[in-house]
C-alpha cells in the first residue's frame, strides 16, 4: 500500500460504504468519478468523506490517476473487468472482492494472470482477521475431535423478495459461492482440503439457500457447516467436541462452545462508529494486509480455490 498509492474503486456499493471509508481512515489517497459523489451526498455517515475524495470526470479518468483499485463489483462483472485492469502497466496493485468470478476455475484462471502479469492483490474473504477466527485457530490446534459451525439468517434478497445476482449460483451468489466462500477460505487457511460430502438446496436448481458440508484435512478433526441464508433465526454458533478420559467412568464427550452471536461481525459492532458499517474496520486490516508478503497471500489464494473446486465437484443437490 504505501503513502505513495492512489486508489479509485470500482463500484457504487459496498465499494463506497465499505472500502472507502477504510482507505480514507488508512490515510490514502482516492480519486473517483464524479458519479459517485451523489451517491455519498445522500448517506449522511459518507457525506462527509466529499471533501476528502479527489473528484475527476469519469471512470476512464479515475483509472488513469490512480495505481491502486479497488474492484466491488459482482463477480461477474470483477471477471469482465479483470483481464483489462492487469494489462493496464500503471495499475501495480488491486483488492478484489469475494468471490472474485462466478466459479472456481474461473477465478483460478484470473488470479494466474494477475500473477503472470506482475501485479499485487488481495481477496476480501475477511474471516480470517476477526477475532473469533483467530481464537478457533489458536483451539483447534489444542486438538478435537471434530467440529460444527451454524450460521443461519434471512438473507436480504429473500427478506424482500428480490431477484438480484446474490441470489443465483450462476452469477456467484447463493449460500455456497456467495456466503459459503468465507468459509471456504477460512477452513483452507487452517489445513482443510477436501470435505466428506456437500449438500446443496434451493426452491429451483439455479439457487442455494442453504448448504451443508464436512471439511477433512491432514491431521485434522472433520468439521461440519450449515448455512442457511433462509432462516429466520439469526445464528452464528461454533462448536468443538472434544473427548474426555475418566479412569472410572471410560470416555466422555464434551462440548466447548467457542462463538456464539447473532451473526460473524457482531464483535466488531462495539468499535463502529454510528451509522458506520460494521465491516470497514475489518476493511482496514485487509488493506493493511498489502504490507504483508505477498508469496504468503498467493498460497493462501491458492489453496481456497482448490478446497472451492473439491466442494463444488463433491456437491449434490436434494
Amino acid at each position: 500500500m504505501g503513502e505513495a498509492a492512489r486508489f479509485t474503486v470500482l463500484g457504487s456499493g459496498f465499494g463506497l460504504y465499505g472500502y472507502l471509508p477504510a482507505l480514507l481512515e488508512l490515510g490514502q489517497r482516492v480519486t473517483l468519478p464524479m458519479r459517485y459523489q451523489s451517491v455519498l451526498a445522500i448517506r449522511p455517515e459518507l457525506s462527509k468523506f466529499i471533501p476528502r475524495v479527489d473528484w475527476c470526470g469519469d471512470v476512464e479518468a479515475a483509472l488513469a490517476a490512480a495505481d491502486s483499485v479497488i474492484v466491488a463489483l459482482r463477480p461477474a462483472d470483477q471477471a469482465k473487468w479483470l483481464p483489462r485492469l492487469v494489462r493496464m502497466p500503471t495499475i501495480r496493485q488491486l483488492i478484489l472482492e469475494k468471490p472474485i468470478a462466478p466459479t472456481p476455475d474461473l477465478s483460478a484462471a484470473l488470479l494466474a494472470d494477475l500473477e503472470r502479469c506482475g501485479k499485487r492483490y488481495r481477496v476480501g474473504y475477511i474471516f480470517r482477521l476477526l477475532l473469533w477466527a483467530q481464537q478457533l485457530r489458536l483451539t483447534l490446534a489444542e486438538g478435537s475431535t471434530a467440529g460444527s459451525l451454524d450460521w443461519t439468517f434471512l438473507a436480504h434478497h429473500y427478506r424482500n423478495d428480490l431477484s438480484n445476482w446474490k441470489r443465483y449460483d450462476a452469477e456467484g451468489g447463493g449460500a455456497l459461492r456467495f456466503y459459503g466462500t468465507h468459509l471456504i477460505a477460512l477452513f483452507a487457511e487452517f489445513g482443510y482440503d477436501d470435505v466428506l460430502d456437500s449438500v446443496v438446496w434451493g426452491t429451483s436448481d439455479s439457487e442455494t439457500q442453504q448448504w451443508k458440508a464436512t471439511f477433512t484435512g491432514p491431521s485434522l478433526a472433520p468439521f461440519a457447516v450449515n448455512i442457511n441464508s433462509r432462516a429466520s433465526e439469526m445464528v452464528f454458533r461454533i462448536k468443538l467436541h472434544r473427548t474426555r478420559r475418566d479412569s472410572d467412568q471410560g470416555t466422555d464427550w464434551g462440548v466447548d462452545a467457542v462463538v456464539s452471536q447473532p451473526d460473524p461481525f457482531s464483535g466488531e459492532r462495539a468499535a463502529t462508529p454510528r451509522g458506520q458499517d460494521i465491516r470497514v474496520a475489518v476493511l482496514e486490516r485487509l488493506c493493511k494486509s498489502l504490507l504483508e508478503n505477498d508469496d504468503d497471500h498467493r498460497r493462501r489464494q491458492q489453496a481456497i480455490i482448490r478446497l472451492w473446486g473439491c466442494v463444488e465437484k463433491k456437491s449434490r443437490r436434494t
